[in-house]
Parts: structure tokens; sequence; C-alpha cells
């Protein structure tokens, strides 16, 4: 049953913020990208320097493509970003866990790990859910709500992270990463906004073709080659 977002004494229309676009230039990219909002949370982001250091630890913004609302969210254990595409009650995607994708060929960087209902328990900066149409307040940026989030947050959120055997992980810097390098792999590197940003991109292509009933795989661009090369800190 859909579940409609308990507004209470407030009405959704008074506190509902502009419905105006914020150019947010991706960390390793060139050109702005329109979000809905981005969040900054001191106790998430990582103390030690490096390319992670003026990022956002929360991003949310609605794919213009397929119409699902997408987040970037910076994980509080290693310090690395992660990306989650949400698709509607109506997909046929909706409910299904990780282990259920291993046949569907949906490419994406490190496979499917996270497939969750909307943390509506958690709070904003934190949570895997619609941006609420609520006022801005002290630790988020003066932004603007996802539409979606004004209709229902029945979403079924699928994502990645990036933790991988070939990642960077800021919480263990370059040299004493969580995991050893790859054999045939001289650096780890570390995955910044805009390699996320255009995996979240590469996701909800994909499954939007699912809902449209194409094949994933004849959908998919590929992957980005877009990474932060270590060997550049410092130039």
């Amino acid at each position: 049953m859909t579940r409609k977002k308990n507004t209470g004494s407030r009405a959704l229309a008074k506190h509902q913020p502009p419905a105006l676009p914020v150019a947010h230039r991706m960390n390793g990219g060139d050109l702005p990208v329109q979000v809905d909002a981005i969040y900054h949370v001191r106790d998430v982001h990582p103390s030690n320097d490096g390319p992670w250091s003026k990022e956002a630890d929360k991003i949310a913004w609605t794919d213009q493509m397929s119409g699902y609302a997408c987040i970037i969210r910076r994980s509080a254990q290693g310090g690395h970003l992660g990306g989650y595409v949400a698709v509607p009650p109506t997909h046929p995607l909706y409910g299904m866990q990780p282990y259920a994708f291993a046949g569907l060929g949906i490419g994406v960087h490190g496979g499917i790990s996270y497939a969750n209902e909307c943390q509506r328990w958690e709070h904003e900066t934190r949570s895997i859910c619609h941006v609420a149409a609520e006022p801005p307040h002290a630790d988020r940026d003066p932004l603007y709500a996802n539409a979606a989030a004004q209709r229902e947050d029945d979403a079924w959120w699928l994502g990645f992270e990036c933790d991988q055997p070939g990642d960077v992980m800021p919480v263990f810097g370059y040299r004493n990463g969580r995991h050893g390098t790859l054999e045939g792999v001289n650096e780890r590197t570390y995955k910044t906004e805009k390699f996320v940003y255009e995996e979240c991109v590469r996701l909800a292509t994909q499954l939007k073709a699912v809902e449209e009933g194409r094949d994933a795989r004849e959908a998919d661009p590929g992957p980005q080659a877009t990474y932060y090369d270590p060997r550049e800190i410092g130039r």
C-alpha cells in the first residue's frame, strides 16, 4: 500500500522551498549539474586531506532522462562515496535484494550492493531517501526539495559503494588501504563526485530500460573511465 508523506499540522505547500535549480560542479568534473540538495556533515567528512576535502557528503538530484531520484552519499565508516537510484513501486525490480540482480546484466561500479526502502527514520543529511519538502536548516545548504518527495516516498533504492578492491577509502588513506594492491593494478584510485554521479546516471539509464521492458545490457552506456589518480596530489 502506498504511504503518503505525513505532513501533520504543517501544510506541505507552506514550507515548500522555491522550485529553482541549484548548479553544483561535481568534484572532478567541468560542467555544473542541476541538483536538489547538498549537505556537508562534519562528523561524516574525512578529517585527513585528499581529493575529498572540498566534496559534499550528500548530494540529491533528479535524473533528467529517467525521472528517478538519485543520491550520492558518503559512508561514515570508510569515508568513501556511494551512489543510489530510486525506483517506484510499479518498477519490475521493486523490492528485490542485491543477490537477485546477478543474472540481469546491470552494470555499475562493483555491482548493486544496496537495496532498501526510504530511510525515513534517518536524519535527512544522512538518509537514503527523497529530499523532504521543508525549510533549510543550519547544517543544510539553502537548496530545494526533490519534486518526487512531494508525491510519495515509497521508492525502492538501489545502490553501489566505492569501497571496491581498486578504490581508495579516505579513512585508510592511500598507503594503508583496506584492500591491498590488485595484481596488474599499480595504484588504487579515489572515486570522486563526478565518477559516482556518472555511475548513478548509468544505473538510472539501465533501470529505466528495465521499466520499459528493454534489455539493461543494451541500454548500458558502459563503465566510466574517470577517477582521481593519487599520484596527482600536490601537483
